[in-house]
C-alpha cells in the first residue's frame, strides 16, 4: 500500500510540473477616434450594413478603430503587452488625424469601404513604435479558437486567421494604411455616401486599447485602454 502511495504522490508531483498548454489570443493595438468620427463611422456603417446585412455591423461591440498593430500572443503574456504599450498614447493625444477619403473601388460592382487617414509622422512612428514593443510576445500559430467567437457559432473566416500572423509583413511599415473599416456594400451606395454623407473632419484620438479580435478584424473585446 504504501508503495502505491508512493507512486500515486509522485504522479501528481509529475503531472504539476508538466506545463499546461498557453492559450494563443489575437489581439488588435488600437486607436479610438474622436466622438464626431466614431458617430459618422457607425452611421456609414449601418447604411451600409442596410445595403448589405451579411457585412460587419459596427457597435459597442464591434468599435470603429484605427489598427496600429494586429497579432497572437500567448494569454500569459497579456499583461506585459499592456506594460508595454502604456503611455504610448501620450506620444499622440494631442496630434491631429486628418481624415482623406472614404475609399472604395470605383472599378467594381461591390466594394469593400473604409474612411482612409493621413499617414502623418506621429501615426506612423506610433506604428513602428507599437510593433517594436510587442515584438517580443508575438507568437504564429494561433488558430480560430484565438478569436471572440461568433455568437452564431460559425467558424472564424480563413481570411481571417491567416491575416493576423501576416500583419507585419505584409500590412505594417511602408504598408501602414491608417483606416476605419466600414464594411462591404454596392457601389451605387458608396458614391451616394461619398457625396452626400462622408465628411473629411480632422479629429483627435480618444485613445489607445488592446482588444482580442472577432471575425473580420472586428475590435470585440476590450483588454486594456490608456483611458
Amino acid at each position: 500500500m504504501k508503495n502505491i502511495a508512493f507512486l500515486i504522490a509522485t504522479s501528481i508531483m509529475v503531472l504539476s510540473c508538466v506545463p499546461k498548454n498557453d492559450k494563443i489570443i489575437a489581439i488588435d493595438v488600437l486607436l479610438t477616434p474622436s466622438e464626431a468620427m466614431q458617430a459618422q463611422s457607425l452611421q456609414l456603417n449601418t447604411l451600409i450594413h442596410q445595403n448589405n446585412p451579411e457585412t460587419i455591423k459596427l457597435d459597442k461591440n464591434h468599435i470603429p478603430h484605427i489598427t496600429l498593430l494586429q497579432c497572437f500572443i500567448n494569454e500569459k503574456d497579456l499583461s506585459k503587452v499592456n506594460k508595454a504599450v502604456e503611455g504610448l498614447f501620450e506620444t499622440i493625444k494631442n496630434d491631429t488625424i486628418y481624415t482623406e477619403s472614404l475609399y472604395y473601388s470605383r472599378d467594381t460592382e461591390e466594394s469593400f469601404a473604409m474612411i482612409r487617414h493621413s499617414r502623418t509622422k506621429s501615426i506612423v512612428d506610433l506604428h513602428k513604435k507599437t510593433i517594436e514593443l510587442v515584438k517580443p510576445y508575438m507568437v504564429k500559430d494561433g488558430s480560430q479558437e484565438s478569436f471572440v467567437q461568433n455568437p452564431d457559432g460559425s467558424e472564424i473566416s480563413d481570411f481571417t486567421v491567416d491575416y493576423v500572423p501576416a500583419f507585419v509583413e505584409k500590412y505594417s511599415y511602408e504598408n501602414f494604411d491608417p483606416h476605419i473599416s466600414l464594411g462591404v456594400a454596392h457601389k451605387v451606395l458608396l458614391d451616394s455616401l461619398s457625396e452626400t454623407v462622408f465628411k473629411p473632419i480632422p479629429f483627435l484620438p480618444s485613445s489607445l486599447a488592446v482588444y482580442q479580435l472577432g471575425d473580420h478584424g472586428t475590435a470585440q473585446k476590450l483588454l486594456w485602454t490608456s483611458e
